[in-house]
C-alpha cells in the first residue's frame, strides 16, 4: 500500500476526534503517504501534523463546480485506500467515484450514505466519536495490537512562532484556567451568571488567571461574565485565529466549558477538561480521555441533540456552580 486518503472535511471538533486515525495508520503503514480531504475553512486544524503528507482543500463555497473538481482530483491521485470518516452522502459520492482500490467508512452513516458505502463495524450509539473513528484503524489492523488513542496525546503540534504568540498573550509563570462560555445553540450554553458565580467561588480558594476564548461576535456575551469580575483576567474573545487559540489552550492548567470545539481541542492536547452537558450525549461527544470530567443534567427530554429548538434551556440551568467548583478542586 502506497497512498491513503482520509475524508473528514468538517467541523473542527469532528476533525479533532479523527486525529488518532492518522497516528494509528502510521503505526500500521510507516512508509505510506497519507492525505486528508478537508474544507478550506477548517484546514488549519491539520497544520503541523507531520503524519499528514498533503491536504486537499475543498472550498465549500465553490458549489457544484468545486465538488466536481474535488472528485476529479481525488480520482487522479489513484489512492490504494480511501477512508470516509464523515459518513454523509456528499463524502460517500466522492468515495464512490474515487477509483480507490479499497474503500471503507466509519460506522455512523447518514443521509443514505449506506447505499454507497459499507461501514467497518456496527454502529454503537454509546461509543465515543474518537473510538468510533479509530475503529477503521482497528479493522485494518486485523487483530494486531495498537496503541489506544490516548497514548498518542497530544494529537496536535505547534510551531515555535505559535507557542511564542501564546506566551505573549498569556504571560509567563502563572496558572491559567480557560472558561469556554459560548457554543453553537442556546441549548448547549451554561447561563453567564453561573460562569460568573463559579469563577468568583473558585478564586476565593485558588490562585489562577481566568482566560476567555471565543469567536468574533461573541464579545458582548463574554463581557457579561468578565465585566463582573473584580480580578485580573484575560479576554481573548475574537482576538485570535484558530491556531493561536489552540496554542493558548495548551498553556492552560484546566478548561471548563460548554460542549463545543474548544473543549475537544483541549482534550486532544492532554489538558484536563470539565465539560458541561445538557442537550447532547457525552457518551458520544464528551471530551475524550480519563482525566476529563463531565457534569450533566439529564431531564426527561434528554438528549434532544444539537438540532433542538428548546427555548428554555432548563437542562443547562440545572447545573449548579457549586457542583462544577467541586469538580474543579481535584485539578486545582
Amino acid at each position: 500500500m502506497n497512498k491513503i486518503l482520509i475524508i473528514k472535511p468538517s467541523g473542527i471538533g469532528d476533525i479533532v476526534h479523527s486525529l488518532p486515525v492518522i497516528y494509528g495508520l502510521k503505526k500500521l503503514y510507516p512508509d505510506v503517504k497519507i492525505d486528508w480531504l478537508v474544507f478550506s475553512k477548517f484546514a488549519k486544524i491539520l497544520h503541523n501534523i507531520p503524519q499528514v503528507d498533503e491536504l486537499i482543500q475543498w472550498d465549500r463555497q465553490g458549489g457544484l463546480k468545486e465538488y466536481r473538481e474535488v472528485i476529479k482530483l481525488v480520482r487522479s491521485e489513484k489512492y490504494d485506500l480511501l477512508i470516509d470518516l464523515q459518513g454523509l452522502m456528499r463524502t460517500a459520492i466522492v468515495s464512490y467515484f474515487s477509483g480507490a482500490k479499497k474503500r471503507i467508512a466509519v460506522s455512523l452513516l447518514r443521509e443514505f450514505a449506506w447505499l454507497l458505502e459499507k461501514p467497518v463495524e456496527r454502529f454503537d450509539a454509546r461509543q465515543n466519536a474518537v473510538d468510533r473513528n479509530y475503529g477503521v484503524v482497528k479493522c485494518l489492523a486485523e487483530g494486531k495490537e495498537l496503541p489506544k488513542p490516548s497514548e498518542y496525546l497530544p494529537w496536535m503540534r505547534f510551531t515555535e512562532k505559535e507557542k511564542s504568540t501564546a506566551e505573549e498573550l498569556l504571560g509567563p509563570g502563572k496558572t491559567f484556567v480557560l472558561f469556554v462560555t459560548t457554543s453553537r445553540g442556546l441549548h448547549k450554553v451554561w447561563p453567564y451568571r453561573n460562569f460568573t458565580n463559579l469563577i468568583k467561588l473558585a478564586l476565593s480558594e485558588y490562585d489562577f488567571i481566568p482566560v476567555f476564548l471565543g469567536m468574533k461576535g461573541e464579545e458582548d456575551y463574554v463581557h457579561k461574565i468578565s465585566g463582573s469580575l473584580n480580578t485580573e483576567y484575560i479576554d481573548l474573545t475574537g482576538k485570535t485565529d484558530l491556531r493561536t487559540a489552540c496554542a493558548v489552550i495548551s498553556r492552560c492548567k484546566l478548561v471548563v466549558g460548554n460542549d463545543t470545539a474548544l473543549i475537544h481541542i483541549a482534550a486532544a492536547l492532554g489538558v484536563p477538561v470539565i465539560g458541561l452537558y445538557g442537550a447532547t450525549d457525552p457518551a458520544q461527544v464528551g471530551p475524550y480521555g480519563e482525566k476529563n470530567t463531565v457534569i450533566i443534567n439529564k431531564l426527561s427530554c434528554w438528549p434532544c441533540g444539537i438540532k433542538s429548538n428548546c427555548k428554555v434551556n432548563r437542562c443547562m440551568m440545572g447545573i449548579l456552580p457549586e457542583d462544577v467548583f467541586t469538580a474543579m478542586k481535584k485539578y486545582l
